[in-house]
């Protein structure tokens, strides 16, 4: 068999050498084409680039603002003060997203509370609070009196939390319940992005994300993003040395610009400036000459010189980020930037295509014909691997000894895989097999919702029962629930002996994590219920399955040694969902879950109060209820 080496370079130089002649002169007249494809892939990328940058900005941001409105010290109480868990929990989520300016509650009530970081700021910024050197963090505090006054109190503290200055403004007129963020959360009852606007407190632009709070108090949570810095980022992403990148909402609010400051200087000095700078104010150069030309389609491109003599594409095009905001992004790319790269390519190719050429051989085009047909299949079985389906095809053959050698390998990994994915879960196979899941020892922190499974009297049943009609039995009670979790997007971590363990939100982010596992779980009991009627009517013992369920923090990721480890969640939540596993027990029922678990989807279920208990190892008690039924 001829070496693979041998056969591709052979093909290759076939190919090269048939069309030298074409390539030549193709590349000669589509020189100005190359140009402004590379110009337009540019802009695909930066477009993409920036937009991604606002996307996760507001996500993670907007994430964090739905994780605090359920917070119990947030949402159980309206009465803040100055030594409050709450600014705790807001510093925490400042060190985690650098990107927010401040995060902040509102209640019903007038109450308010602030924490903002100051290190990120500017020296008008910090001028503007009346920060003392070497403050890194302002609090602000708004509590009622009893005559309805809304006095502020400002806390500035150091990175260790220690107070630097204090200042009392009893007259501050700061009311939560008359702003926009609060008045439309309220209104909505659901998160929501703001349009931008000038912040109240030291002039600069932002955005805010804000959502109602879940619990015993009305008000509001709410972050707010900066969009100076955001500026910066987005002009860092323009297409090219001379391109240039804009982003405005749909109200014409300028987003990003790389001039931001000056527009923003001129927007304060002019009384008659809105707030903020607005694209319709600019009305020369490039960016005016587009939009006078635009007629307010969601996508508009073109091409246009500058007064320079310099030849610019250009693509306006509209984006939404979710249900909650959108906007319209404005690029500009330079021919010439791209002209020079490709011309250098250009003749680079010419050069050797020319001497390729010359070792051309015609019967290489079908030999390399054949060659690519297995190369095909051998891509479209490989493909495969990634969705993990078993092999249904013969392995490729061939006479080139490396793509024989390929096909069997490539069926060998196939077969070998479809294998694995019977004994760990498929998405660990798949986040490994596309190196999304690390093979490294550790793991992360994240809120994720735990299930366990027990057979009632087990190993009674194990006593008296034949070992191979226990296996066979065992298994059969696995399936059905291993399918009713599956369909829930489960995570099955392991088999306990008669036990199941299965997690949610991870390794893949879920939203609805709760309410998949509440779903999963009476899915599950009604499964084996219907078993359990077969196992009678074949005179085998009944499996009566009893369930677990809590959802908090615990750490994911992979636990064990570097020669054998298991992707797994370890931390109090998991111990604390296999205690109300065995409470079932004690109290007749058969699917016991958490207080947090209730209050996070009592909408969508009912459920019924047990009793307060005290769970083996624990020491703290916690409120017990049976998992009854979806509501409709």
């Amino acid at each position: 068999m001829l070496t693979f080496r041998i056969a591709i370079t052979t093909a290759v130089i076939a190919f090269i050498v048939a069309l030298t002649a074409c390539l030549v002169f193709i590349q000669l007249e589509t020189f100005h084409a190359a140009a402004r494809a590379a110009a337009s892939a540019a802009m695909d990328a930066a477009s993409a680039n920036t937009l991604s940058r606002l996307e996760t900005e507001v996500s993670e941001l907007s994430s964090v603002v739905d994780v605090l409105s359920s917070n119990p010290s947030l949402a159980d109480s309206d009465d803040r003060n100055e030594e409050d868990s709450a600014i705790v929990l807001f510093k925490a989520a400042l060190h985690k997203l650098p990107q927010a300016d401040s995060f902040y509650v509102g209640y019903e009530n007038g109450c308010w509370l602030q924490v903002r970081r100051l290190d990120v700021l500017g020296p008008v910024e910090r001028q503007n609070l009346g920060a003392p050197p070497g403050a890194v963090y302002d609090i602000n505090l708004v509590r009622p009196t009893s005559g309805g006054a809304l006095p502020m109190l400002r806390i500035f503290e150091d990175e260790k939390g220690n107070k630097t200055d204090q200042f009392d403004l009893p007259n501050s007129g700061y009311d939560p319940r008359t702003r926009v963020w609060y008045g439309d959360t309220m209104q909505t009852d659901r998160t929501l992005v703001s349009s931008p606007y000038a912040s109240f407190s030291i002039g600069t632009p932002m955005i805010t994300l804000s959502a109602p709070l879940h619990g015993h108090v009305h008000g509001v949570i709410a972050a707010d993003l900066k969009l100076d810095k955001f500026s910066e980022l987005v002009h860092a992403q323009r297409p090219g040395e001379h391109g240039t990148a804009i982003i405005f909402d749909s109200f014409g609010v300028i987003i990003a610009h790389p001039d931001y400051a000056r527009l923003m200087e001129e927007a304060r000095t002019n009384p008659a400036h809105p707030e903020l700078p607005e694209i319709s104010e600019i009305r020369t150069g490039l960016v005016g000459a587009v939009m006078r030309r635009w007629n307010g389609r969601e996508r508009f491109e073109g091409s246009i010189r500058s007064e320079d003599g310099r030849d610019y594409l250009f693509r306006l095009q509209k984006f939404s980020q979710g249900d909650e905001y959108g906007g319209y992004s404005l690029l500009f790319a330079a021919e010439d930037d791209f002209a020079q790269n490709v011309r250098k390519l250009q003749i680079r190719g010419i050069v050797i295509a020319l001497i390729v050429g010359a070792c051309f051989i015609p019967a290489a085009w079908i030999f390399g014909g054949r060659m690519s047909t297995r190369l095909k299949r051998i891509t479209a079985q490989a493909s495969g691997l990634e969705t993990l389906t078993a092999p249904d095809e013969a392995p490729v053959t061939s006479g080139i000894k490396e793509i024989n050698e390929l096909g069997r390998t490539v069926g060998v990994a196939r077969r070998s895989i479809s294998s694995f994915a019977r004994f760990v879960p498929k998405d660990i196979v798949r986040g490994i097999v596309d190196g999304s899941i690390s093979t490294e020892l550790g793991g992360i922190r994240r809120e994720v919702t735990i299930l366990f499974t027990d057979v009632s009297n087990f190993t009674g049943i194990a006593e008296a029962a034949d070992p191979d009609s226990l296996m066979r039995q065992t298994s059969r009670h696995f399936a059905a629930l291993t399918e009713a979790f599956l369909a829930e997007r489960g995570t099955v971590d392991k088999f306990i002996g008669d036990s199941v363990m299965v997690f949610w939100n991870a390794p893949h982010l879920q939203p609805d994590h709760v309410e998949r596992a509440c779903r999963a779980a009476l899915s599950a009991k009604a499964a084996s219920d219907a078993l359990n009627t077969q196992f009678e009517a074949e005179r085998l013992p009944p499996f009566a399955v009893r369930i677990g369920i809590h959802f908090g923090d615990a750490v994911v990721g992979n636990v064990g040694s570097t020669e054998r480890m298991n992707y797994t969640v370890l931390g109090n939540s998991v111990n604390l969902a296999a205690r109300l596993e065995g409470l079932n027990k004690g109290y007749g029922t058969t699917i016991l879950v958490s207080e947090a678990v209730r209050e996070r989807v009592e909408r969508s279920f009912r459920f019924k109060s047990i009793a307060s208990v005290t769970a083996k190892g624990m020491t703290t008690e916690t409120r017990v209820y049976e998992l009854v039924e979806a509501v409709a």
